[in-house]
């Protein structure tokens, strides 16, 4: 039987979720699961590729024609039907399929977060015996834990993205636009291995306030501030698409004692936070210990969550939030970003670190000192 040790660990989830089949629709846990990357699977939603894992027997892939070549040189599942597109309509050829190994009734799981609503209601008319289950926490479960290849590469990806700011910042000044800084922080990216710049926050003075905004032609502010928040995915091997994700805080030209104040406090509750980090704590006592520390030190605290796993997908589960009570395990890992408020500006620190047998490590800098960086 043809499977792979993800695919081993999956079944253990499913077991325990009482689930005999579960379908992969998302590009994320297609690339996880089956092990074969469709660029195309992100840019053309409609062009489906459908892996079915069942609990007992072989695992099957569907994808489009158009991708066979890919698809057969990549993935290590054996059974696998390519649809003609325009011609036939993938899903009903996942009803099919799912019909020919005895699943037309009863429970099956599938990404409904994922799945397009003309999908569900193609596939619910072909099996109406079938309940469909959403069952991307079951992936997620699986992909929560990193491999050491995993942690390698993401280690790689973030001390990549954080060497690439600070060469930019060395290369502008204040009046300089943040479309200079931003195009250079992009460059070195990309020259150092990344695939795609992902997402670039730039907003200084009172814009640090907007939490996504995209990097424009107003100028640096001499004796203000600027928050960043960026990111690429990177890849090595057959691995794809693993993320990048950091943020930082700058001060420009002559600093702001204000500011200064505000980030060497700010670096006290972030540093307090990343020395609670330890398997066995939960997301939610690690949000609750930040949010408290962050108050006593006289910072405005409204923030929905502190931070998130990390890997194929940019937010990955769980989320360190004050609703997540699930306890961290060694080999996760997160990127751990209290956004907070002091002297009518927005402060913004961001780092991965890996979950340890004893505690943590910082994969994003060799020598971990949260400060903020410098425009001058």
């Amino acid at each position: 039987m043809a499977t792979s040790a993800r695919y081993e660990r999956l079944k253990k989830i499913m077991e325990k979720e009482k689930l005999d089949v579960v379908v992969v629709v998302s590009p994320e846990n297609t690339l996880y699961f089956a092990e074969t990357y469709v660029q195309t699977q992100s840019s053309i939603r409609d062009r489906l590729v459908c892996t079915i894992l069942p609990l007992e027997k072989e695992p099957f892939i569907i994808g489009c024609s158009i991708e066979q070549e890919t698809i057969e040189a990549e993935t290590w599942i054996q059974d696998r039907y390519f649809f003609t597109e325009f011609v036939e309509n993938p899903i009903l050829v996942l009803a099919d399929v799912l019909k020919k190994m005895g699943f037309d009734h009863g429970k099956v799981g599938i990404e409904l977060d994922y799945l397009q609503a003309h999908y569900y209601r193609d596939i619910t008319a072909a099996l109406p015996d079938v309940e469909f289950v959403h069952c991307a926490k079951v992936f997620s479960k699986v992909r929560m834990i990193k491999e050491p290849a995993e942690i390698e590469l993401l280690e790689f990806a973030g001390k990549s993205t954080v060497k690439a700011l600070e060469k930019a910042l060395l290369e502008v000044h204040p009046g300089d636009t943040e479309f200079k800084l931003a195009t250079k922080i992009k460059q070195y990216m990309l020259e150092d291995g990344a695939d795609v710049i992902t997402f670039m926050v730039m907003s200084t003075a009172e814009n640090s306030f907007k939490a996504h905004k995209l990097p424009n032609d107003e100028i640096l502010p001499d004796g203000d501030l600027m928050r960043l928040d960026y990111g690429a995915s990177y890849s090595r091997g057959k691995m794809h698409c693993y993320n990048s994700d950091v943020a930082r805080t700058v001060l420009i030209g002559n600093p702001n004692p204000k500011y200064v104040e505000a980030m060497k406090r700010f670096s006290e509750a972030y540093l307090y936070t990343y020395e609670h980090v330890r398997p066995g704590i939960s997301a939610k006592d690690l949000f609750n210990l930040c949010k408290e520390k962050c108050l006593s030190l006289g910072f405005d605290f409204n923030g929905p969550h502190i931070g998130h796993s990390l890997g194929i997908g940019l937010h990955e589960f769980p989320m360190l939030s004050p609703k997540e009570d699930f306890a961290l395990e060694e080999n996760m890992v997160f990127c751990i970003e209290p956004v907070l408020i002091a002297a009518g500006r927005k402060f913004h620190m961001e780092d991965l670190v890996q979950v340890t047998a004893t505690g943590y490590k910082v994969l994003t800098q060799d020598v971990f000192h949260p400060t903020y960086l410098e425009i001058h």
